[in-house]
């Protein structure tokens, strides 16, 4: 592959990347607030901001969409290699659930 091919589909996958990072969060949570309180008392609590929360939740989901695309249009992995490592993202998609109360729109959830 030519240099030039290689900078051609690392800008694509970069806007790609920049465009799904999207995701609005429902409304009764915009300005809240995650406070982590440990069993220790002790240990310090933890404190986020939801829109923190909500933008690493994004980050992840993204990301586990361009590995299942890497993965799916790899020509070195076998069909069963492959099958193999969309179950362990279907879930890592499945774990992922536990934050849809997060999401505005029904199509951004997981």
């Amino acid at each position: 592959m030519e240099p030039n091919e290689v900078r051609a589909i690392a800008k694509f996958i970069l806007r790609e990347m920049e465009s799904q990072h999207s995701a609005d969060l429902a409304h009764k949570w915009t300005g809240g607030t995650i406070k982590v309180i440990p069993g220790d008392p002790n240990t310090k609590e933890h404190e986020m901001s939801i829109d923190k929360l909500m933008h690493k939740v994004v980050m992840v989901r993204d990301n586990l969409r361009v590995l299942e695309q890497q993965i799916n249009s790899n020509k070195e992995l076998s069909d069963a290699e492959k099958l193999k490592y969309q179950n362990y993202i279907t879930k890592c998609y499945g774990s992922m659930t536990s934050f849809n109360f997060l999401f505005y729109d029904e199509e951004d959830k997981f």
